[in-house]
């Protein structure tokens, strides 16, 4: 049992990232605690598919078999535009999936294998500050408990119940968005892109999905259809004209206060908008209306609406992953789209190397400034899929229709580097 006092790696963030990293590096004998701000695993996120390539990384510990378990398996990705099927592609070589599963069910699965390994996530802990020194960090830690207060009458809400320091010799900062740990190496955070709002519906539906993920492409609009397990799909649909004003005054507000770089607060678990559920673009209605607008040929039912939401998706780079104590990795250090799935999926890569070079320093003996080639090794590969260099482009001859949405079929392929290359090119791209 590793003493959680005293950790070699302190991970901040316990999704699906910084679980995937924490129990990479407690597999290489590395001491390491976890902390998140939550209660517990999240119910509900965008996120929920895993790449092949990602599956792999699960074959690597072992877990594949398990994640499977309780997954769907996606063979192809199918492109249309309102009218009719125009393309489709396969996620992989024969036998190869994209693992379409509830992300509550992916963190509890890394959290129990964390727990085999002798780590216990710290739920309810805040990494306060993060302050960088020459051998380690100093991180302050705050636990929040429950405090019923009131009189006449009574109510409960989350307090500081403790306050303590930690030392470690490293802090991978896999803690999101508004990342504490990013803010301390206080790297630019830039958008790269233009914001998308997503309207995104959750339902049980007779529809036969044939193993596929449905993209549709119409005039200034991506959306997609996912299968689900259990007969249930996920309609997503992209609002080009919509704002959230309560997150459109915040971030003007933020502009103004000097700002001007820092992501939109994004919840996870949350099902309704902040003027509520009956806002009318959740509506039922609405969802019947952009079905028939946008993709007619879906003639699935709509039986029980189980979620609906609007997210608000950015995309943003961190000009760093790091440096000295401090190393990001997932959504903390980048943000885009939601059609590749790329954020979380790359993340888990990035945890896998991030760990690999952390024991190298700390039990290999390497040179900690042997760290740098981390961020060298990921830069490119999110600059590529933003579309910042080394785009995918059409090939000479490809489809017209092809050719003319080359940026946006390029976006939500699941896939990245070679594996992207070898994706694209049946469709004509490369």
């Amino acid at each position: 049992m590793f003493d959680e006092m005293k950790p070699e790696v302190l991970v901040v963030g316990a999704g699906p990232v910084g679980l995937f990293t924490a129990l990479s590096l407690a597999r290489k004998n590395v001491s390491v605690r976890i902390i998140d701000t939550g209660v517990w695993a999240c119910t509900h996120s965008y996120a929920l598919a895993l790449h092949p390539d990602a599956l792999a990384l699960f074959d690597e510990l072992g877990l594949k078999d398990k994640v499977l378990k309780d997954a769907y398996p996606v063979r192809k990705v199918a492109f249309y535009d309102r009218e009719k099927r125009r393309a489709d592609v396969a996620v992989g070589d024969a036998g190869a999936c994209l693992a379409v599963l509830r992300q509550d069910n992916l963190e509890n699965l890394l959290e129990t294998e964390l727990e085999n390994a002798g780590v216990k996530v710290s739920w309810r802990h805040e990494a306060a500050a993060v302050q960088p020194g020459e051998d380690s960090a100093c991180v302050t830690v705050q636990k929040f408990e429950k405090e019923s207060r009131g009189y006449i009458v009574a109510h409960t809400e989350w307090v500081v119940a403790k306050t303590f320091e930690l030392e470690p010799k490293f802090v991978v900062g896999a803690d999101g968005y508004n990342s504490r740990v990013r803010r301390a190496l206080n790297p630019e955070f830039p958008a790269v892109a233009p914001a998308q709002y997503y309207a995104v519906f959750e339902f049980k539906s007779d529809a036969d999905l044939k193993n596929e993920v449905s993209v549709v492409l119409n005039d200034g609009t991506t959306d997609v259809l996912w299968p689900l397990p259990g007969g249930n799909c996920r309609w997503s649909f992209e609002l080009p004209n919509f704002a959230d004003p309560d997150i459109e005054v915040r971030n003007e507000s933020l502009r103004k206060a000097g700002f001007g770089d820092f992501p939109s607060e994004r919840s996870k678990d949350r099902v309704m908008m902040s003027r509520g559920e009956s806002a009318p673009v959740l509506d039922e209605n609405n969802l019947k209306a952009l079905l028939a607008n946008r993709a007619p040929w879906f003639k699935g039912s709509i039986e029980k609406l189980a979620w609906r939401i609007v997210v608000r998706f950015e995309h943003r780079l961190s000009a760093r992953y790091g440096v000295g104590r401090l190393w990001l990795a997932g959504d903390s250090a980048h943000l885009t789209g939601p059609a590749g799935i790329h954020s979380m999926n790359l993340g888990l890569f990035e945890g896998r190397d991030l760990a690999a070079s952390l024991a190298s320093v700390l039990r290999g003996g390497a040179d900690p400034a042997s760290l740098a080639g981390y961020n060298d090794r990921w830069m490119p590969v999110w600059r590529q899929l933003h579309g910042l260099e080394n785009a995918i482009q059409p090939a000479e001859g490809a489809d017209p229709w092809i050719a003319a949405h080359a940026a946006k079929i390029a976006a939500c392929l699941p896939a990245h580097g070679p594996a992207l290359s070898a994706m694209a090119a049946p469709l004509g791209l490369k």
